[in-house]
């Protein structure tokens, strides 16, 4: 009744300035489990925006943000992404980065890979095998978790996604378009690098009984660990190997 009198007025704003794919800024007004509710300036149209995906732009966990975020603090470099007009509300989130471009001396092909030879790469995801590399719109390359570094213990094992790298090719396979991929210094720089802690192990051949290695847990088993010691070498370590004494609880019976 009250929205078919003469004099009602409809409380849901306007939206129609604001469209899809524009740049915007807004003021916070709410801040939620979820969601983060904005003035945008200065059209003064709400919008949400995910507290997690503006975490993820900011590179900070979830619940630290929550609590950092304060009424009347400026958001800039949003993008519109949905309009409800029926509503009066829009959807944010925060501008996705530009991705950082891989620069050649001249084009990569399959034909002019060779190993030993140093090009740049754009890390794209993290897999099972290790980091996968775009190294030119046709071709990619793997880099594994023991060719990343001389010293597992302070090299980058997993670089940043989006991160350019340099890495030297290892081996080429022409027929898939893929190469292997070292970063260790003892690869880019070979007639200068700092001491190899962690060398590499590429094949059971390179491994001697007794000598000490480290290695990557790349599953856990039933009955022990599966560590990966060489890009092609995996190793097991059975419960019984891992401590020199099993201690037991003592049981009391009444």
């Amino acid at each position: 009744m009250r929205q078919a009198s003469a004099n009602f007025k409809s409380e849901i704003p306007d939206i129609s300035g604001v469209d899809i794919g524009n740049i915007v800024a807004g003021v916070v007004s709410e801040v939620h489990k979820d969601n983060v509710v904005l003035t945008l300036m200065p059209t003064e149209v709400r919008a949400l925006i995910s507290i997690k995906n503006l975490a993820n732009a900011r590179g900070t966990p979830t619940a630290q943000l929550r609590g950092a975020l304060k009424v009347n603090e400026q958001l800039e470099d949003l993008v519109v992404v949905s309009r409800n007009p029926e509503k009066g509300i829009v959807i944010v989130a925060s501008r996705p980065k530009s991705k950082p471009a891989v620069k050649h001396k001249q084009p990569l092909t399959i034909e002019s890979a060779e190993p030993g030879k140093m090009i740049g790469g754009r890390v794209l995801r993290h897999h099972h095998k290790g980091t996968l590399v775009k190294l030119s719109s046709r071709i990619s390359g793997t880099l594994h978790p023991t060719d990343a570094s001389d010293d597992y213990e302070t090299g980058t094992i997993f670089p940043s996604i989006d991160t350019i790298i340099r890495a030297s090719i290892i081996t080429v396979d022409e027929e898939k378009k893929h190469l292997t991929l070292s970063t260790r210094l003892s690869r880019l720089h070979p007639e200068n690098h700092p001491k190899v802690v962690d060398r590499e192990i590429k094949g059971i051949a390179d491994l001697r009984q007794g000598e000490k290695i480290r290695g990557f847990i790349k599953s856990i088993a039933e009955h022990g660990l599966f560590v990966t010691v060489g890009r092609d070498v995996d190793a097991r370590v059975q419960i019984k190997e891992l401590f020199d004494e099993v201690c037991f609880p003592k049981l009391y019976f009444p």
